[in-house]
C-alpha cells in the first residue's frame, strides 16, 4: 500500500458530524498537546497561510479563527480535503481558505505550515525545496518531525515512517535552502508508535 492509498481510507481524526463534534476535536487536541500552540503557532493575522498535509483540518480552522489573511490547504487525501471543507462549513470559515492540487500551485505565502507529514512522504528534499520557493522574503516555516534522537525508532502502522536526529533534519533543511531552528518537542506516543517525541522546526530562507 502506498502513501497516497493509505491516506485515502485513514484519517487522524473525523468526520465531523456536527460543528460540536469538530469543536471538541480542538479542543480535546489542545489538551492532548498543551504546548503545541507555542511550537507549532497558528496565529498570524493578516498573514497568508499554506498548511502542507493538512489532515482533518485542525490547523487550517485555527489558522482562520486568528485571523489569517488567507489559508491555502493540501493533503494528497481526498477524504482528509472532504472533511477539511465541511468542517469550514460549519464553521462559517469557508470564504477563508483554499484548497491547491499540487505544491506547485500553491501562491507566494508568508507561512507554511506542516506537521507530522514530512516524514511520512517519499520525497522531503523536493517537498522543502519547494516550500522554499513558496515563501516570501522574511517568511518562515514550522515542520513538525518524528525525532530521531529522543524516540523509540520503531515501524508505525503508516507505509513510509522516517525518523530523523536533529544532525540529519538540520542538514535536510539546509541542502534546501534553509536555516533549520530546533525549538522543542512534546510526547506524541500512541498505541501503534510506543515512545515517540515530536521535534519542532523553524525553517527561515538561507
Amino acid at each position: 500500500m502506498t502513501s497516497t492509498e493509505f491516506w485515502t481510507v485513514n484519517q487522524v481524526g473525523g468526520p465531523y458530524v456536527t460543528l460540536r463534534e469538530s469543536d471538541g476535536a480542538l479542543a480535546n487536541r489542545a489538551l492532548l498537546y498543551p504546548s503545541l500552540t507555542e511550537l507549532m503557532p497558528t496565529s498570524f493575522p493578516g498573514k497568508t497561510i499554506l498548511d502542507y498535509g493538512c489532515g482533518p483540518g485542525h490547523d487550517t480552522i485555527l489558522f482562520c479563527q486568528h485571523n489569517a489573511g488567507h489559508v491555502f490547504y493540501y493533503d494528497i487525501s481526498p477524504l482528509a480535503l472532504g472533511i477539511v471543507d465541511a468542517r469550514l462549513d460549519m464553521h462559517g470559515l469557508a470564504g477563508r481558505a483554499s484548497p491547491v492540487e499540487r505544491l506547485s500551485d500553491a501562491p507566494a505565502v508568508d507561512h507554511i505550515h506542516c506537521a507530522g507529514v514530512l516524514h511520512h512522504t517519499e520525497n522531503p528534499d523536493e517537498i522543502l525545496r519547494g516550500f522554499w520557493h513558496c515563501l516570501k522574503p522574511g517568511g518562515e516555516a514550522r515542520i513538525m518531525i518524528y525525532d530521531g534522537d529522543r524516540s523509540t525508532v520503531s515501524q508505525s502502522e503508516v507505509p513510509i515512517t522516517l525518523w530523523w536526529t536533529e544532525a540529519q533534519f538540520t542538514e535536510l533543511c539546509a541542502d534546501a535552502g534553509f536555516n533549520a531552528e530546533y525549538v522543542g518537542g512534546y510526547d506524541c506516543s500512541a498505541p501503534w508508535r510506543q515512545d515517540c517525541m515530536a521535534a519542532c522546526y523553524r525553517l527561515t530562507p538561507c
